[in-house]
């Protein structure tokens, strides 16, 4: 199984593939290089040679011994798909007005309080997800089950093109959407369009990073933001450009397992797929 999901990964995610990014146990990244001369190692570093992806290195990840990521633009400034990454906001005030902008949750095992006001409870969201028994966790995934299953429908309807959902196994959920080889700036224009067709979300900070424009904290998301990847139209003179880590395998920053969701199963759980070979060939996360 390892292999044949490993040729689906080359063939959905993996544009360039001289070169790939080594995840460390303290979190951080860096190009995987190799020494083209031992004996310049110390005196000039910058000859050392760029790994890029075997099939094994992809079977490595999946199995857990190494995390990869993948650099999405080629040489060419093409890639093959793009990607939502959903995290949870930090507990946000706005220090000029005193306005909390993120950080609420509904206890949903205690959900009729006797007070109305009641329901809705202050939090630092990345803190309460990080605690396995706060009474935030339910509430915070529900959302991630709802806004995995709002984009990919987007992505399905809008643009008729293959889509998945993942758990990122840190604070949040990754949603793709594989448009096969294509000017990044035309695939970043298809991302853009379907956050736009949604008429849902507005842009917050730099030209990457959206909010959704409901701030109510029970009928909105205000507890998220949203990262558009690719972040670039082209290389534009830059060595490598951005990077994601690839789905499933280990996310060294955080304990939990990284996996595709299944979007069948009720959307307060976040459920494995069983079968994420057939999800890849597919592109239907719902079939």
């Amino acid at each position: 199984m390892t292999n044949e999901l490993a040729v689906l990964y080359a063939k959905r995610f993996i544009q360039r593939r001289d070169v790939k990014a080594v995840q460390f146990t303290s979190g951080t990244w860096a190009p995987d290089r190799e020494i083209k001369n031992q004996q310049t190692q110390q005196s000039d570093p910058g000859r050392w040679g760029p790994l890029g992806f075997k099939m094994q290195h992809l079977e490595q990840h999946l199995a857990g011994s190494h995390t990869y990521g993948h650099y999405l633009l080629d040489d060419d400034s093409n890639c093959r798909m793009f990607a939502f990454d959903i995290d949870l906001e930090p507990e946000v005030i706005n220090k000029t007005t005193g306005e909390r902008i993120a950080g609420w949750y509904i206890n949903l095992d205690d959900p009729w309080q006797d007070s109305e006001n009641q329901r809705i409870i202050e939090c630092d969201p990345r803190k309460e997800w990080s605690d396995r028994a706060s009474p935030a966790r339910p509430w915070i995934k529900t959302q991630m089950g709802m806004l995995a299953r709002k984009l990919t429908n987007q992505i399905m309807s809008e643009l008729d093109i293959p889509t998945a959902a993942a758990y990122s196994g840190s604070k949040g959920i990754h949603v793709y959407g594989f448009t096969g080889e294509m000017p990044a700036s035309e695939v970043r224009k298809a991302a853009l369009y379907v956050l736009q067709s949604t008429d849902d979300w507005e842009l917050f900070r730099g030209q990457n990073f959206f909010r959704h424009k409901l701030r109510d904290p029970e009928m909105g998301y205000p507890n998220f933001s949203i990262e558009v990847f690719p972040k670039q139209d082209s290389l534009d003179g830059k060595d490598l450009g951005n990077l994601m880590r690839l789905p499933m395998g280990r996310n060294l920053k955080s304990p939990d397992p990284c996996f595709f969701l299944d979007l069948t199963s009720p959307i307060a759980v976040l459920s494995p797929h069983q079968d994420p070979i057939a999800l890849l060939e597919s592109g239907n996360p719902y079939a």
